[in-house]
């Protein structure tokens, strides 16, 4: 079986294809930065250099594959242009569904998508058919790109099944590292309003295995599955846990919503704070006080999908590598 990894050197895909070639899998990956893919995976891959919406290569890629893991995706940042989500999200999307015509042999097509779709949850679990509430360019195209790969299923036949992640986190994966480097060195304030919204992490094996179980099992075609970790934490048990990875206490002490906003509304009439230079912007407000929690019921019901990995010793792991790779 030959298996395709598209934006197979980002975390997420990077994880997948490692674990695909520990399995011993014929892996095929679709990338941009060859040097990258070879610096990860070595000669155990066969490459195909192109960009996704590349029609001509990702008819290349697609040839005579038994299965595709859709990964390749823009995360969110205020500096990307919307049209850059877009085209790579979106278009990215239409043209490998394309390519995927006629390929007779094709048994999965596993496409990942968000949680972010659901936009702000509060603090009831959102299942996967919740209301759709996308708040940013990112998970706005993301859910225009799950919408276009389930209607190729229901249209065409193309064994289709979305993964939304929730909060990836681990070995590999940056996007922590600003708590974890705010809460060693005790600047900053990383609590809100007490810390009391909630936020779904995953650990990024526990991800991994998920989408793997998306490929292996009948049930999930036509599927779409919210994947998180086993349950929702609060940011500060969140910060709780960094500390602990750290071997530090977490300092006691949240700042007032109010205050919070009247800061970011100042630092962004501040010369040298204006968008994510500064320490709060109105965006990272949000994020800290507004609940995002999944329920994974769907998931471990038809994939048999079981979080292995709690948050304390995903945190210990997290750290580790962060400090070996002098990050911290």
């Amino acid at each position: 079986m030959t298996i395709l990894v598209t934006g197979a050197t980002g975390f997420l895909g990077s994880a997948l294809t490692r674990e695909l070639i520990k399995q011993q899998q014929t892996v095929r990956v679709l990338v941009r930065d060859q040097q990258k893919a070879r610096t990860l995976f070595g000669d155990a891959v066969t490459l195909v250099a192109g960009d996704i919406t590349d029609a001509q290569r990702v008819r290349e890629a697609v040839e005579g594959v038994e299965t595709i893991y859709h990964m390749v995706g823009h995360l969110y940042h205020p500096s990307v242009p919307g049209e850059l989500f877009y085209r790579t999200h979106v278009e990215g999307t239409r043209i490998l569904l394309e390519a995927c015509k006629g390929q007779k042999q094709l048994q999965r097509f596993v496409h990942c998508s968000t949680t972010g779709v659901h936009g702000i949850t509060g603090k009831k679990p959102a299942a996967e058919d919740a209301p759709y509430g996308p708040t940013n360019p990112y998970e706005v195209t993301k859910l225009e790109s799950e919408i276009l790969a389930m209607r190729a299923h229901q249209e065409q036949g193309l064994p289709v099944s979305v993964v939304r992640p929730g909060m990836v986190y681990g070995p590999g994966d940056l996007h922590l590292l600003g708590f974890f480097t705010t809460i060693k060195n005790g600047k900053f304030p990383v609590l809100i309003a007490g810390g009391k919204a909630l936020i779904h992490p995953v650990y990024i094996s526990d991800m991994t295995a998920a989408f793997l179980l998306c490929a292996q099992r009948s049930e999930a075609i036509g599927r779409s599955y919210n994947i998180a970790g086993a349950h929702p934490v609060s940011f500060r048990e969140l910060a709780e846990a960094i500390a602990h990875a750290l071997g530090q206490d977490l300092k006691k002490g949240s700042i007032p919503l109010w205050l919070a906003n009247t800061a970011s509304d100042l630092f962004a009439v501040l010369p040298g704070f204006q968008g994510e230079r500064a320490p709060l912007t109105r965006s990272r407000v949000k994020f800290l006080t507004m609940s995002r929690i999944y329920s994974i019921e769907r998931a471990r019901q038809e994939l048999g999908y079981k979080p292995a990995v709690g948050l304390e010793e995903g945190m210990s792991l997290t750290a580790l590598w962060y400090q070996k790779h002098g990050y911290l």
